[in-house]
């Protein structure tokens, strides 16, 4: 079962930002869309615009373990190498991060 889902490769594709939190407060807001792509050469890009039409991008790369049925994102920022691992349940996954000692959530799905 493990090699259908690695050939078929069901986490591919684009997700939508569902929520969006810093601190415990909205994000998502200020923003028209948040999306985020995975791509089929081990790539994600990350896309928003805000509500005042900025937009921004970032890229990085992805990993999916089979075991662990996990998304392992690798992305730089500032000189230093990030690394996220994340449970995927059914087309849905959340990445924490701690900035300036608050707590940014970002909950995703499957666009769609």
């Amino acid at each position: 079962m493990s090699s259908l889902r690695e050939f078929s490769r069901t986490y591919l594709g684009e997700y939508e930002c569902v929520e969006a939190t810093l601190a415990g407060r909205d994000l998502l807001g200020f923003c028209r869309f948040v999306h985020l792509t995975l791509g089929k050469d081990g790539t994600f890009t990350v896309s928003a615009k805000s509500k005042t039409g900025i937009s921004a991008k970032k890229t990085g790369g992805y990993e999916y373990d089979l075991e662990t049925e996990e998304l392992i994102f690798t992305a730089e920022h500032g000189g230093k190498r990030y690394e996220k691992r994340v449970p995927l349940v059914k087309g849905a996954f959340t990445v924490t991060h701690s900035l300036g000692g608050r707590e940014l959530v970002l909950k995703f799905r499957v666009k769609g």
